[in-house]
């Protein structure tokens, strides 16, 4: 072999050599991570601005109850947020969804943890909406399914969030769910998909110091035989002034309300909540009233009968032979100050998963998909699952509820009324006599007399009493009183003295001083009296001016009004306000009403079921005014610190 073939055979061995190590080498190497690049980056790095979001969908698979459960939020096109997957139930979702929209901005994809599909069931990705058996560790494949959109319906962020990592704290296993890769994320998202944290709390809107009266009626519904069985009627009204209850029909001299009692019913209609909705059906209308298209036609009427009964609530026929709402476990009114007249229906448990009573899903389908369903229902024997009880510590069977509202004017009390201006009286008007007929007919008396008033001046009885010192004192106090009539100008005291002087001048005048014996003896009883008399005859009270004292009763009367006035005029503003106020509220309130049954916790209706027992207690006898007794006393006139009563006796 020459040394070209040689070598040539050399080179060829050489290249092959070359390219073996070259496919060996490309065989042995490991596949390439998909995904590994991506380790470090945002998922979602075009998601900047939280409030984009306005549509949030949450998707997962519930275990126990074997079924696929979501959750939903949007801003309609009206501009409202409301909840598709409760029938469109208002929401109060803008701050809410803005915090988890927020949370989930930023997440990074922190490593990879598989790029099979085969692994998803172990790292809990499985799409919630597929058919999966459970896993060899007992635990479902299946995870949740977090989706935010835009305006627009364009997405935002859609990510299947699996099982925890064990050992690193809020770390999950995530996936996008068109994507095979498994990788491991860092995110703490604030996200709730239970009902109640996405609607307005406060249910009635009402504030506990304005509700002034409520009526509890405990009737409940014989089913069976179609009668109202009456039970008790407690009316509660509320004293503005001194802010405490009263009950109609209360011993007032030996019963009192317990304040404590109907402060926790007051309590309980201020912070009512719900934990359930489903729409009213057709024909039922905001005040709780059967439209005329239903009630004239009698096979709406059975369907919606039948509707209702499934719920608890009868149409039946009242006074006149109106129609009106009845429910199977009694109904609540309350008032308020503006007002506001709230009355809240009581209904039948409400059955089924905790989502159904959300929602009321399996009832729907059932009365939509047997057309035996409305006879049933009417019947009393619809076909539903046991009641459900409440999760966590509110515990017992939840309960539907109908709530509506009305105007009441006479819940504002009494309109202020106009003060009337005092009238001037007649000795102020121009032109007028100073009042002489009013004041001058007890005037006149007094000058009746005015006969015996020279009587003490003649000479002949002037001197009678001097002989008899005794008799001295009889002429002053006569001659004292025969003057005052004539120099006094007191209209109340008039009549008196002139009637004594005239009853002691009429013997005198024609009798000489012979009669003064007799007089003796009327001297010996009114001497003291006429002592008296004497008394404020020593210093005599200037003559008051009757129109000053007018003028000045008007003036002061007068300002009166005009404070009255000012006054007057504030508190009918006030009162205008307060029933402008309720008038605005009861229109809100009667459209958030208008299309919803309600479901309460056993607990909030319990808490509804007051009796007069447990609200009435016997009066505390409060002691007398001054009666308190001292140390070892009775505080009883005559028994105080008598030792032969034992301690306490008489009380």
């Amino acid at each position: 072999m020459n040394s070209t073939k040689r070598t040539l055979m050399f080179l060829g061995t050489a290249g092959g050599s070359l390219l073996l190590a070259v496919l060996v080498n490309l065989a042995s190497a490991p596949k390439s991570v998909d995904g590994f690049s991506e380790v470090g980056q945002e998922f979602f790095p075009d998601f900047l601005d939280p409030l984009k979001a306005t549509e949030l969908s949450v998707a997962k698979f519930d275990t126990e109850q074997k079924e696929k459960q979501s959750f939903s939020v949007k801003k309609n096109d009206q501009g409202f947020w409301v909840i598709p997957s409760h029938h469109d139930y208002p929401a109060e979702a803008a701050e809410r969804l803005a915090r988890t929209a927020a949370s989930m901005i930023g997440i990074r994809k922190v490593a990879v943890q598989s790029r099979s599909k085969e692994d998803w069931g172990r790292y809990g990705v499985q799409d919630p909406e597929a058919e999966a058996a459970t896993g060899a560790d007992g635990k479902d494949p299946r995870g949740t399914r977090l989706s935010l959109k835009d305006g627009s319906g364009n997405g935002l962020v859609d990510l299947i969030v699996g099982r925890a990592v064990e050992g690193r704290d809020s770390h999950y296993y995530v996936r996008q769910p068109d994507k095979n890769t498994v990788f491991i994320a860092k995110m703490t998202v604030d996200l709730s998909t239970k009902f109640a944290d996405w609607i307005e709390p406060d249910l009635l809107k009402v504030n506990q110091p304005d509700i002034t009266r409520i009526l509890v009626n405990r009737y409940s519904v014989d089913e069976q035989q179609g009668t109202i069985n009456q039970g008790e009627v407690l009316d509660f009204v509320k004293d503005r002034t001194a802010g405490k209850w009263g009950l109609d029909g209360l011993n007032t001299e030996a019963e009192q309300v317990k304040e404590a009692t109907v402060t926790d019913l007051v309590r309980n209609l201020d912070q009512l909540k719900i934990v359930g909705v489903r729409p009213k059906p057709q024909g039922l209308n905001a005040d709780l009233t059967v439209s005329d298209e239903v009630s004239q036609n009698p096979l709406l009427r059975q369907v919606l009968q039948a509707d209702m009964q499934r719920q608890g609530y009868f149409v039946a026929r009242g006074p006149q032979n109106s129609v009106q709402l009845v429910s199977n476990e009694g109904e609540l009114i309350a008032g308020t100050s503006n007002g506001v007249r709230y009355t809240l229906y009581f209904g039948e448990i409400a059955r089924g998963t905790a989502k159904d009573i959300e929602v009321g899903l399996k009832s729907d389908a059932a009365a939509a998909g047997n057309p035996e369903a409305a006879k049933e229902g009417a019947d009393g024997k619809a076909a539903e699952s046991e009641p459900a009880a409440a999760d966590g510590p509110e515990k017992g069977p939840r309960r539907y509820l109908l709530v509506k509202v009305d105007y009441d004017e006479g819940l504002l009390g009494p309109k202020p009324e106009e003060p009337v201006a005092p009238e001037k009286p007649a000795i102020l008007n121009d032109g007028a006599a100073p009042a002489a007929p009013a004041e001058g007919a007890p005037a006149e008396k007094p000058a009746e007399a005015a006969p015996a008033a020279p009587a003490p001046g003649e000479p002949a009885p002037a001197p009678a009493p001097a002989p008899a010192p005794a008799e001295a004192p009889a002429e002053k106090p006569a001659g004292e009183k025969a003057a005052d009539p004539g120099s006094c100008d007191e209209p109340q005291a008039a009549p008196a003295d002139a009637a004594a002087a005239s009853a002691e001048a009429a013997p005198a005048a024609p009798q000489d001083p012979a009669p003064a014996a007799p007089a003796a003896p009327a001297q010996d009883s009114p001497a003291p009296a006429a002592a008296a008399a004497a008394q404020p005859a020593d210093e005599p009270k200037p003559a008051a001016d009757p129109k000053a004292e007018a003028q000045k009763a008007f003036d002061q009367a007068m300002a009166e009004y005009e404070a009255a006035k000012a006054g007057h005029a504030a508190a009918v503003k006030a009162w205008d306000d307060r029933a402008k106020e309720g008038r605005k509220r009861v229109k809100e309130l009667s459209e958030r009403f208008a299309g919803w049954y309600y479901v309460i916790t056993a607990e909030s209706f319990e808490k509804f079921q007051i009796t007069r027992e447990s609200a009435v207690e016997p009066k505390t006898a409060a002691p007398a005014p001054g009666a308190a007794p001292g140390p070892g006393g009775l505080g009883v006139p005559g028994l105080d610190g008598n030792p032969l009563l034992p301690p306490g006796a008489g009380n």
